[in-house]
């Protein structure tokens, strides 16, 4: 048994080795150059501000103009300031984004021009070099961006790249040339994500399930292995091995929980075989919350109404949004500096969000029993930012339903904004608790968490060498083999090299 299971660990470990040491290294850049996004801070900072004067198109009439192919309803409704006036933005899950003049009450058309004005508004120090439409590309992969393709990919002459939506007009994602340049060795390695392969979203996740398979396999073999060899021998020492195989076997041993932790996660990140339930608010539970159409709810609204008195210069409103309600519409304003501006309700009063207000939506929403509802100042475990801060404060709640769901509820808007159920929280410990160490001690000292995560990739790209040192050594391409090229030192463990 010994003499196969060395020679499983040996011979899957040419690939798995080099594998490995690509995922450690490509870790390093990831820490400080992640994947091209937009933040929505990032987003609302560049934004223009809305003049609610040139809205002269009512809401009702914006969702009467795009009825929608796909047979949804309606599911948010905004305004921001588009480089040739105002436009409403409408999202129905089914047909993505749609794009409506909020002075003429048409639908908007996104050429070249147009494209080619947004990112000229949204880095106002540089000039537009070409724009092009795509429907994706290197940088815009993912399902983020799948409500506003196809899109128009605009190269500005100081190297940025920018993606504009084809329905709304906005920019959607930018992408630097160093973050580009860097995403090569970095998110682009680490998350197997060429285009050709990451288009075929399903050939993409077999190949990553099998690949982290194959490492972890090759890992707990290895472990295993480091164990049956770790006592004391005759001379003393506890590793039979000497030169890179003694550091291979001391390395593995010492951060094989490292390794093992990180490959396992990365594994589970795929979600194979579908062993955590699908997580996340969905379009008929925020129907079901919010107890109204965004039809009904803003019908009668006058067109242009401010829903607060204007904002200073310093902060203006650049977004105003009409979330649905049985009361009527309720508005809400964001600002340049993201900080939002209460919701009101039709006759402008502040809207209510609390314990009470949560009771009724739950009524609409399911016949569970309620453990608790508390209202969280601070992020929790479950709901917290790994890039930026989740708003607060958030109102939390925990049901008695089978799959023991906890709600979390935006304390100003009133919105749901995410459902957490058993087995989400269990992924949410395997993935990010395991991969990205997102663990309350070092969530409150980020700094020394990513301290940290440094000496820990430190450790697993030096084990990793030594695996493609001792690979490559086995391989022996150019037959220059020692005598005892894995660095037995006794008679007893020659015993088990391979024929």
């Amino acid at each position: 048994m010994k003499r196969w299971l060395f020679l499983w660990h040996r011979w899957l470990g040419f690939g798995a080795s080099l594998l490995v040491l690509l995922w450690f290294a490509s870790g390093f850049v990831m820490m400080y150059v992640p994947y091209p996004e937009l933040t929505e801070s990032e987003r609302l900072v560049h934004a223009a501000r809305v003049v609610a004067s040139q809205v002269t198109v009512p809401p009702a009439l914006a969702l009467a103009v795009a009825p929608g192919t796909g047979g949804g309803v309606p599911e948010r409704l905004r305004v921001n300031q588009g480089p040739a006036g105002p436009v409403y933005g409408i999202f129905r899950s089914r047909d993505g984004w749609v794009g409506v003049d909020a002075r003429q009450g048409t639908l908007i058309r996104i050429d070249a021009a147009s494209a080619a004005a947004a990112a000229a508004s949204f880095v106002p120090d540089s000039s537009v070099a070409r724009a092009e439409l795509i429907d994706d590309d290197q940088w815009s992969m993912g399902s983020a961006l799948d409500a506003h393709r196809p899109l128009w990919a605009v190269a500005m002459t100081n190297g940025m790249r920018l993606y504009v939506s084809s329905r709304t007009g906005e920019v959607v994602r930018d992408a630097s040339a160093k973050e580009r340049a860097w995403n090569w060795v970095g998110s682009v390695l680490h998350w197997v994500y060429p285009a050709a392969l990451r288009r075929n979203a399903s050939a993409w996740h077999w190949v990553v399930v099998v690949l982290a398979s194959y490492a972890l396999a090759t890992a707990v073999l290895g472990t295993w292995i480091g164990i049956l060899r770790w006592r004391r021998y005759a001379n003393g020492a506890m590793s039979p091995y000497r030169g890179w195989m003694r550091w291979h076997h001391v390395l593995g041993l010492g951060g094989s929980a490292l390794v093992i932790g990180w490959l396992l996660s990365g594994l589970l990140s795929m979600n194979p075989g579908q062993v955590f339930s699908r997580q996340g608010v969905s379009a008929d539970d925020q129907a079901a919350w919010r107890g109204s159409t965004l039809q009904a709810s803003v019908q009668g609204l006058a067109a242009g109404q401010p829903p607060v008195a204007e904002r200073d210069s310093a902060d203006p409103t650049v977004e105003i949004e009409w979330l649905a309600s049985p009361d009527g519409a309720v508005r809400v304003t964001r600002s340049a500096s993201g900080v939002p501006g209460p919701a009101r309700l039709r006759d402008g009063t502040p809207l209510s969000v609390d314990e009470a207000f949560v009771q009724r939506r739950l009524a609409r929403l399911t016949d569970a029993p309620v453990l608790g509802i508390d209202k969280l100042d601070g992020e929790d475990l479950y709901f917290y930012g790994r890039r930026e801060a989740r708003a607060l404060p958030v109102w939390r709640v925990r049901l008695g339903d089978r799959a023991r769901t906890w709600l979390y509820v935006d304390g100003t808007t009133g919105e749901l904004r995410s459902r957490v159920d058993a087995s989400g929280r269990a992924e949410r410990w395997l993935y990010h608790g395991l991969h990205s160490w997102d663990v309350p001690a070092l969530l409150a000292h980020r700094a020394l968490r990513d301290v940290l995560m440094v000496l820990g990739l430190c450790l697993g790209t030096a084990f990793s060498i030594t695996s493609v040192v001792v690979g490559w050594q086995r391989l022996d391409l150019f037959g220059k083999r020692a005598r005892h090229p894995t660095g037995f030192r006794s008679a007893s463990t020659r015993a088990y090299r391979s024929p």
